[in-house]
């Protein structure tokens, strides 16, 4: 947690909180449990930034602040709690591999092209007309460096998992990034209204229902504010029918067991990538969910009947955490296009960009901006339409 004198930064769509103390997170964040503001009670500070102690809200609810983050886990189910330590074994094991270079880029490449930025020029001057962000369920951080280029922006940084240490100690030092370990499920932002973009990229489908942890974010949403996120798509009918064949024992497995499984079936996946040959699917098959193409055997078998993720673009041991990914976490839910567009409209999001693909489902909605329209002149909300809208 940065302790910091100014005033945080906010959007005009955000209505600044009231802080009750110098560090600029807390003038941010509440209680997970009943909401109220919290303050924070230090026990150790290096360079402005407090590394231990405690929070407590009005009603004597008490978090601890270990390793310079917020721990605001709080009210979470009991899969929800498997799921954040399946997801705590992950990065413990895999870490390194996800703050490769390799790793990094390529995730930001595939995320810059799903939600419609184009480039990073184009999602960085989206990011210029954002001022508080949310990224919700960063993983290992490299998504919140991502977010924050425009550096009079307050990026949050959100994991239920211990992943938020990993992506503390790589990113922690960066000006406008705060790290906080919490829950989608009681995320520790009082009533709402607070963030300009939210982000929830891979991550919802692991939670206990989707679409309810999709509007908790929304209600987060400042009017003019955005939301995207990606969620696993339904699949051929034969992967369906593997997948949860397969899941319902792998977890069930230890984390060793589970690990030793995902290298097989990354083994599986490099071996079929190997058969440089090409499998003409001459007309579509719709009984199987096959379309007519061209197909390597790798990705026939990967899109149609089996996950067994492999690339030469990354080192082996991250095609085995991919795996592991899928496999080990207590939900992955998929779900039909049609599915996503009516949550949007039940959270009275209007839809700005929608992009699917065989993997999943990228979305992006915008809440309406007109309840701006009481607190600026017409003056100041005509210069800044543009800015909002944007």
């Amino acid at each position: 947690m940065r302790r910091r004198g100014c005033t945080p930064l906010v959007f005009i769509a955000a209505a600044a909180p009231a802080a009750p103390l110098k560090p600029e997170l807390a003038g941010y964040i509440s209680c997970p449990r009943c909401a109220s503001a919290l303050k924070a009670k230090p026990s150790a500070t290096k360079n402005g930034e407090i590394l231990s102690g405690s929070l407590t809200c009005s009603r004597g609810h008490r978090f601890r602040i270990t390793g310079g983050i917020p721990r605001l886990v709080s009210g979470m189910s009991g899969t929800a709690v498997k799921t954040g330590r399946s997801f705590s074994s992950k990065w413990s094991r895999y870490y390194k591999t996800y703050h490769t270079k390799e790793w990094a880029a390529m995730q930001a490449d595939w995320l810059i092209r799903r939600f419609g930025w184009k480039s990073r020029a184009g999602l960085d001057r989206f990011l210029r007309t954002r001022g508080t962000i949310l990224d919700a369920g960063t993983g290992a951080g490299n998504s919140a460096k991502l977010l924050s280029s425009n550096p009079r922006s307050q990026v949050f940084a959100m994991d239920v998992s211990s992943s938020v240490d990993f992506a503390y100690k790589k990113f922690g030092g960066e000006p406008n990034i705060h790290f906080i370990q919490a829950s989608i499920e009681s995320p520790p932002f009082g009533g709402g209204g607070l963030f300009d973009f939210i982000l929830s990229d891979q991550v919802l489908h692991h939670t206990r229902d989707t679409r309810k942890s999709a509007a908790r974010l929304a209600r987060l949403l400042a009017p003019g504010g955005q939301f995207s996120m990606y969620v696993y798509k339904v699949k051929a009918p034969i992967r369906e029918m593997g997948d949860d064949y397969i899941r319902a024992r792998t977890t069930k497995m230890t984390e060793g067991q589970c690990a030793a499984f995902s290298k097989e079936m990354a083994e599986l996946g490099r071996s079929l990538s190997a058969i440089r040959q090409k499998v003409r699917i001459p007309r579509d098959i719709p009984v199987l969910g096959i379309k007519k193409g061209s197909y390597d055997v790798q990705r026939l078998v990967y899109w149609n009947f089996l996950k067994c993720w492999w690339s030469g673009s990354v080192p082996f041991e991250q095609s085995v955490a991919t795996n592991f990914d899928w496999y080990f976490p207590e939900h992955a839910f998929r779900h039909t296009p049609r599915e996503v567009r009516s949550w949007f409209r039940s959270m009275g999001l209007r839809i700005t960009h929608f992009d699917e693909i065989e993997s999943g489902i990228s979305v992006s909605g915008k809440r309406p901006a007109r309840r701006v329209k009481a607190r600026v002149s017409k003056r100041a909300a005509a210069g800044r339409k543009q800015q909002v809208l944007h």
